[in-house]
């Protein structure tokens, strides 16, 4: 049986497609046409109905390739672990991390990580919570750092530290000299928010939908340095992590009452292998300090 016959019919079933297989695969068409039909006239049954559009997997073909797939990652995970058996000098890590995290956080670590392990090669993606998990399910990165309540119950993860989230705003605003933030105080103020994909604002309507107050939206948006200098501006009060406030000049940071802790959690698929240049990165993670106290603590 024909490995590469096998990963071009599991790629056809994932894209719902010849063409596009062939393309990902960086193959001709024909050719992987020809390694199909071949592998169905081994097994001797047909794997896909080719007569619409769109192509579709057969009964025979779900079974047998829902096995396939499996059997494939599982190649793969070894192949990995054969590499990392040799002296680690050399490696990826593929890393997803929402906006807010990688103002600090994300910087140092990796600078820190480098200096240890200079041949691994970093690549860090970013993007909402809900889109970096969508990446780690789909394996398209090895590792996520994501706030704990998002955080899936399939993953294994570690808990690195924590922050607070405070409302922001210019030293000469109406609420900067107030030791914290109750929810009276946001009735009608013009407001800079993240959108609905960022757990900040989850958190800040959370807060203000328990007491019946509204606030006003002056600007909405998902990119964290406009939301910081609209804030400096004057246009609006807003929600950044105390550590991000603090490093912004003419931004004060008061507390919510009750306060707004947000943990810090590195996440991976469980139950897969973890390559050795990853889980250095997640051991010198938990080691560096760079997120506040770090724990061993292990979540499954």
């Amino acid at each position: 049986m024909n490995l590469k016959a096998l990963k071009c019919c599991v790629e056809i079933a994932r894209q719902g497609s010849f063409t596009k297989a062939a393309q990902t695969l960086h193959i001709a068409q024909p050719a992987l046409s020809m390694a199909v039909t071949r592998l169905e006239e081994e097994l001797g049954v047909v794997l896909f109905n080719r007569a619409a559009r769109q192509i579709t997997v057969t009964a025979e073909g779900q079974c047998f390739l829902r096995r396939v797939e499996t059997a494939l990652l599982e190649l793969d995970m070894a192949r990995q672990e054969l590499r990392d058996m040799s002296q680690l000098i050399s490696g990826e890590i593929k890393l997803g991390v929402p906006p807010m995290f990688g103002i600090k956080y994300i910087p140092l670590l990796l600078g820190g990580f480098r200096q240890e392990y200079p041949g691994i090669t970093m690549t860090v993606i970013e993007g909402s919570a809900d889109e970096i998990g969508r990446l780690l399910e789909n394996r398209e990165i090895d590792v996520a750092l994501l706030e704990a309540r998002r955080v899936g119950s399939a993953w294994d993860s570690v808990l690195l530290g924590t922050d607070e989230m405070v409302l922001c705003m210019t030293p000469d605003h109406a609420l900067a000299g107030e030791p914290f933030l109750e929810p009276h105080h946001l009735q009608d103020a013009e407001m800079v928010v993240f959108d609905q994909s960022f757990l900040q604002r989850f958190l800040l309507d959370s807060f203000c939908e328990a007491a019946g107050v509204s606030y006003r939206i002056a600007l909405q948006s998902n990119f964290v340095s406009l939301v910081s200098k609209a804030t400096y501006d004057g246009m609006g009060i807003s929600t950044l992590l105390r550590s991000v406030q603090q490093s912004e000049s003419g931004i004060v940071g008061i507390p919510f009452k009750p306060a707004q802790v947000m943990s810090f959690r590195l996440c991976w698929r469980a139950n897969e292998y973890l390559s050795l240049a990853n889980r250095r990165f997640v051991d010198f993670a938990q080691s560096a300090g760079f997120f506040g106290n770090p724990t061993a603590q292990v979540m499954r």
